[in-house]
């Protein structure tokens, strides 16, 4: 890797999404570009303060949380890590990160996860990984263990070129993470399994899902040969797919999970959520997602 860019912390001073950017960093080389997001509501649509009252809002809060962010950093052996600070006065940080990636590619987004916002809304971490065209990590509070697990929840649901695509992407970037903390590489996969057809007394479940993994075996041994995977981290899941990624991510205490995002931006997809979505909600490990 050569270029991270990481969201700093909100509120508090614990940073984990730096915490593992900098994990990452010292073992790759890469820049860390550390960015905070500050804004007051109501301030720039004021009509009772001036511009120069304005300004001085701005630079009090972006002080403010320069100040935070410098005295995070000094507690961070950066080990000759390059980090550069940034406050940026936003109120959408999401929508500025997806025009920074446009200016300048990343090869990860790091922030920490939200998890406690409710389904009514789109919270701005699904935001992010919907729009940002670079891959997003959303990190959770759990420190990676030591020769840890990477999870590539791969989707063979099609053997398009853009499908085959990528997933060499998610294994790509399992990869990369594996070598940079020191960490195994599983894959798993699921079978799709109609209800309809499961509901109807004489369907064999079984053997629907022999044939289906005739039809797969060709594209999962060529992801196994080009990635460098072996049989025994190969999972085969059968039933939903998120349900099946999320219990196989705890039997194997993977530290990430790494997932294509294929889902349109329309009021739908918003709405009803996907795979994606519902793993990021539930699952203990940290999600990267990739385009």
């Amino acid at each position: 890797m050569r270029e991270i860019l990481v969201i700093a912390d909100q509120n508090g001073t614990g940073n984990p999404a730096f915490v593992h950017a900098l994990e990452i960093a010292r073992n790759t080389a890469a820049k860390i570009e550390f960015v905070g997001f500050v804004h007051a509501a109501g301030v720039d649509s004021s009509e009772v303060l001036s511009a120069a009252d304005k300004r001085r809002v701005h630079h009090r809060f972006i002080d403010n949380k320069q100040t935070e962010m410098d005295t995070f950093l000094a507690t961070q052996n950066l080990d000759g890590v390059r980090v550069n600070v940034d406050v940026v006065w936003e109120r959408s940080f999401d929508r500025w990160v997806s025009a920074r990636c446009v200016q300048k590619s990343f090869d990860m987004i790091l922030k920490s996860g939200h998890r406690s916002e409710t389904s009514s809304h789109v919270p701005s971490d699904w935001q992010l990984m919907r729009h940002c065209p670079d891959p997003v990590m959303i990190v959770g509070e759990q420190p990676w263990k030591s020769g840890g697990v990477i999870l590539a929840a791969l989707d063979l649901g099609s053997s398009s070129e853009k499908a085959l695509k990528l997933n060499e992407e998610i294994l790509r970037y399992s990869f990369i993470l594996a070598k940079a903390t020191g960490s195994a590489v599983h894959a798993c996969y699921s079978i799709p399994m109609p209800k309809a057809l499961m509901d109807l007394d004489f369907f064999d479940s079984k053997d629907y899902e022999k044939k289906i993994k005739q039809t797969i075996d060709p594209i999962i041994s060529k992801l196994i040969q080009d990635g460098g995977l072996n049989q025994e981290t190969i999972h085969l899941l059968s039933g939903k797919p998120s349900k099946e990624i999320l219990r196989i991510s705890d039997q194997i205490e993977a530290d990430v999970v790494v997932m294509g995002n294929k889902t349109k931006p329309s009021l739908r997809g918003r709405l009803l959520g996907n795979t994606a979505e519902t793993v990021l909600h539930k699952v203990k490990a940290d999600v990267v997602v990739v385009k």
